[in-house]
């Protein structure tokens, strides 16, 4: 952070161009006005070296800065992927951390999939390049590194992205970098020069609309305009007003804008009227953030006051809907008043066109668009789907549906009072004690279903508070109920002393509290009650089920329901579950958008959608299957011929690396929509399938040694049995193959003889393979030296294998070499009388010094620079932050050199090896030591 915000606002140079006066300069790394003036220079395997030396494959330096680094795989080979891409670069920062000290961007690429994010994220949140112009997403015909690189990587686009769209949030002292997605990047750029070119041209108050979907990074675009508008001569230190209409939606923008002070300036939030007035009478620079009604009269007022004739104050509106269209009575006219030459920006996700209340109308034409469909294509949000579970209402079905009808209209301005009456009526019918009594039986069997293969929370939606207290009552007195909120204001006057009692009365900090805990996933806390909060602006990424049991329409309902589609791990997809029938809402709310030629719906119905997808992924895991069998029966296949179906479906998927593969991804797949659809009665008679198919990839995942990393389904979504029964009908992949002991010690002449006479060559190849790499992996903290040369020695034997150029039973003839050398290193120790940790030193500089000190001399050494150095070590003493602690290892081996005698020459030499095989043995003590 430190770097980038230097390399961004340069740095203050102290010259002393005069004898006597020290004047000072501030001094640029780069020129970011001229991009045509700087020096981009691409090095291919720069070699880096670190706790380990590593050649990233390339490296993009400007005016000699790393600034961006490409880790790249085979596109013709079928195994590297972009996963084992990421997994690279997660080596990298262990092993070169020194190179992300001033890495801007990661790139990952294996020729098909090519994706870019900041080095400190998750795998989940590296994310496509899709557009060259900014305007058209590329065709799947076009190359993803092709739209990459001429939509990202040109000189100017690069020097801007790194400039105004990496932005570092720090909470708590908890630092985040984030960066802009393809979406952000064009959509900021193209709303920064509309602003300047009309705020430069004339009076023109509208400056657009930037409509991107509920969930992908709204807030963070606002942030990167901001930072680069703020910053622009011709616009006279403008003031920003972030106006929205919700105090809840007002509490977290203002909290993601203060995490960023860094890239946009002082932070104000108005507490009140007068505290609107006083911000907002400054000379400019700053950000302020207010809920709308905040603009309203006192009470001695019959218009607003000036507040600022200014022309440079831009008002930014976020998901600026009734509230900002009333332009004749209304809080939108005082805001006029207050304010009358102030520019107008708006950003929504859920644009509506109604009679007097037309987004563009107010707020200028779309500037951009990031529909739904492309928002779910690129992974930017999840899908979402609807499934209605009505529980039927008390009332005359005409009288019902009226009432619906009527309600979900939210009440419009002027018309609370006439429909007070029927809100109250249909909300006395839904909190109805039977009702509510059903209707917690059935969500709470429905959650716990859910949950039982797909970890995440719930939130449900109530009409009144009333119901909300009811349906935590219901729920809570049922058996296996787990830990549950009620999220709600209080009125103490009104509300019964019991609610205080029970705790759903809260203050901001409690909510605050309950949020944290609704987010992480290892808090018992399971679901959140509402009745109005949280249903807009709340982020809560593992949220995956919204429970309805409340009118709702148009952009309110699409904000609500976009609570559950936020990225999380593996999330596959978001669950609308419809208690009082929202489904032509939700229809016309869909055609809504269709209108806007997106064709992806908010939340389609799962029986219709979810369906025919999950037979199609179906199709696919069996389309990798061994033909002509039936993997629905196994339960009743007698042991014997189980094994075989077994020994069939492990070896044709090990003798053909891409079959393999496509297994993998395909099972992960059909295992996510399978959750959508197991209620089903059609689907799900389709289980036992699924858990031969989950077991079999547990047991293949065990012969992919080096393989990619396959992202594994059960990070989010579970399998449908858990392990106290997988032992019942599972055939263990090693007893398949022959081999009965997973263990290296099994390699022997014996076994080579017994190799070559057995069935599945490639399986139990790739099982030693596993084995013996793991066995490696172990074991090369322990001497880096040797176990180095093992590796490469089977790495090297494994590609002749590959190419076909020698056989199987050469290969186990290297391994067992191997074994056998590792067997006489244990020897060795003992009779150089060494622990094996003290053999790893001793090895370390033995083969440089051997000659100028003998045998009894180098083993005593090592002994006590072993002891010296583990007296001397401390919890984290090789991360860059314990330098002062290396430096004491450091100084304590030097100590017992000099005490034994070692020639002075020859210190730097052996501290070095020292410490590096140290590094290695010892990075996790105390735990290794």
């Amino acid at each position: 952070m430190a770097f980038h915000e230097r390399l961004v606002r340069g740095y203050e140079l102290p010259l002393e161009l005069v004898p006597g006066h020290v004047t000072h300069r501030l001094v640029y790394s780069i020129d970011w006005e001229q991009p045509e003036k700087n020096d981009f220079l691409v090095a291919n395997q720069f070699p880096i070296h670190g706790r380990n030396d590593r050649r990233p494959d390339l490296i993009l330096f400007v005016n000699g800065l790393p600034l961006a680094v490409f880790e790249l795989k085979n596109p013709y080979s079928e195994e590297p992927t972009v996963e084992g891409a990421w997994n690279q670069i997660q080596h990298y920062r262990n092993d070169i951390p020194q190179l992300f000290d001033y890495n801007a961007i990661i790139v990952i690429s294996d020729g098909v999939s090519t994706l870019h994010g900041m080095w400190t994220a998750n795998e989940e949140w590296y994310a496509p390049w899709k557009s060259i112009d900014g305007m058209n997403v590329e065709p799947a015909t076009t190359a993803s590194m092709k739209a990459l690189l001429e939509g990202l990587f040109t000189p100017t686009r690069l020097l801007s992205y790194i400039r105004d769209f990496i932005v570092f949030q720090v909470v708590n002292d908890r630092i985040t970098k984030k960066g802009a997605k393809y979406h952000q990047f064009f959509a900021v750029r193209l709303a920064a020069r509309k602003t300047i070119a009309t705020m430069t041209a004339g009076r023109e108050r509208r400056l657009g609309v930037i409509w991107h979907t509920t969930g992908s990074g709204k807030s963070l675009s606002m942030i990167f305009l901001v930072g680069i508008l703020r910053r622009r001569l011709e616009l006279g230190n403008p003031t920003f007003v972030i106006e929205v209409d919700r105090n809840d939606l007002d509490n977290q923008l203002h909290d993601e804008f203060a995490a960023a002070r860094s890239l946009v300036g002082p932070v104000e939030q108005a507490e009140s009227i007068e505290d609107l007035r006083r911000l907002l009478k400054t000379q400019g620079g700053e950000v302020v953030f207010t809920t709308i009604e905040k603009f309203r009269l006192k009470e001695e007022e019959l218009e607003h006051p000036v507040l600022s004739l200014r022309d440079n104050v831009i008002i930014i509106a976020d998901e600026a809907h009734r509230s900002q269209y009333g332009f004749l009575q209304g809080y939108a006219r005082y805001v006029a008043e207050a304010l009358p030459n102030a520019r107008r920006l708006g950003f929504t996700g859920t644009p509506i066109s109604f009679s007097g209340a037309d987004t563009e109308e107010v707020f200028g034409n779309v500037i951009h668009t990031y529909t739904i469909g492309q928002a779910q294509e690129d992974r930017a949000t999840v899908p979402i789907f609807y499934a209605p579970r009505q529980i039927k209402l008390h009332l005359g079905d005409r009288e019902v549906d009226a009432a619906l009808a009527e309600i979900a209209a939210q009440f419009e301005p002027g018309d609370l009072e006439r429909r007070k009456s029927r809100w109250a009526a249909l909300a006395a019918a839904a909190g109805a004690k039977d009702r509510v009594k059903e209707l917690a039986a059935d969500l709470l069997a429905h959650f716990l279903d859910r949950t039982s293969t797909l970890r995440g929370k719930a939130m449900a939606v109530c009409m009144t508070r009333e119901n909300c207290v009811r349906l935590y009552d219901a729920l809570t007195a049922l058996p296996g109920c787990p830990e549950i909120k009620v999220v709600m204001t209080g009125n103490l006057a009104e509300d019964p002393p019991g609610w205080s009692e029970a705790g759903h009365l809260t203050t901001k900090a409690q909510r605050e509290t309950i949020k944290e805990r609704l987010r992480d996933m290892d808090d018992p806390l399971r679901m959140a009650i509402v009745c109005d909060m949280w249903l807009t602006g709340t982020d809560i990424p593992c949220l995956h089920t919204l429970y309805v049991d409340k009118p709702m329409r148009g952009h309110n309902m699409i904000q609500a329901i976009s609570r559950v589609n936020r990225v999380f791990h593996d999330k596959p997809h978001g669950l609308i579950v419809d208690y009082i029938g929202i489904g032509d809402e939700l229809r016309d709310a869909t055609a809504k958008y269709a209108k806007a030629g997106d064709k992806a719906e908010p939340a389609p119905d799962i029986s219709s959608t979810a369906r025919p997808l999950f037979h199609d992924c179906l199709g696919e895991v069996r389309e990798t299957m061994p033909k002509g069998r039936d993997y629905l029966a196994w339960r009743r296949l007698p042991a014997i011929e189980l094994e075989d179906l077994y020994a069939l479906v492990y070896g044709s998927l090990a003798d053909d690396d891409g079959r393999r593969n496509r297994f993998l991804q395909a099972e992960m797949r059909l295992s996510s929509v399978f959750l959508l659809v197991k209620h089903l009665e059609d689907c799900r008679g389709f289980a036992d399938e699924i858990i031969f198919y989950q077991r079999v990839r547990k047991q293949i995942g065990k012969a992919a040694p080096g393989n990619r990393k396959v992202r594994q389904v059960e990070e989010a979504v579970r399998d449908l049995v858990d392990d106290s029964v997988e032992s019942s009908g599972v055939v263990d992949i090693f007893k398949v193959a022959g081999i009965e002991k997973a263990d290296i010690s099994i390699l022997d002449d014996h076994f080579l003889q017994t190799f070559k006479d057995r069935p599945y060559e490639n399986l139990r190849l790739k099982l030693l393979e596993q084995l013996l790499r793991d066995e490696l992996r172990r074991r090369e903290k322990d001497n880096l030296a040797k176990y180095r040369s093992f590796r490469e020695m089977l790495e090297a034997t494994l590609q002749k294998y590959h190419n076909r150029l020698i056989d199987a039973a050469a290969v186990i003839r290297v391994m067992l070499k191997i074994r056998e050398e590792e067997l006489r290193e244990q020897q060795r120790a003992s009779e150089l009388h060494l622990a094996p940790e003290e053999l790893a030193f001793y090895d370390a500089v033995a083969d440089n010094l051997a000659e100028i000190y003998d045998q009894q001399f180098l083993t005593g050494l090592i002994h006590d620079v072993v002891q010296a150095v583990k007296r001397n070590l401390k919890v984290d003493w090789t991360e860059p932050h314990r330098d002062a602690v290396r430096a004491e290892v450091r100084t304590a081996v030097r100590r017992v050199l000099r005490t034994r005698g070692v020639r002075r020459e020859h210190f730097d030499f052996l501290i070095e090896r020292i410490m590096e095989q140290a590094a290695a043995l010892y990075a996790d003590w105390p735990l290794a030591a």
